[in-house]
């Protein structure tokens, strides 16, 4: 599966407090959004 990218417009503030808590437990910014969007899309599919 190949990565495309993206552009998103987010808070400053959630933006500001994501990044924190992203470098607290050492994790790639991208490789979360990509996980929480994972499983948003797996979760509400069948909508």
């Amino acid at each position: 599966m190949g990565r495309v990218p993206i552009t998103v417009t987010v808070d400053e503030e959630v933006l500001e407090e994501f990044k924190k808590v992203c470098e607290k437990n050492d994790i790639k910014i991208s490789t979360k959004i990509n996980s929480l969007m994972k499983e948003w899309v797996m979760n509400n599919k069948n909508e």
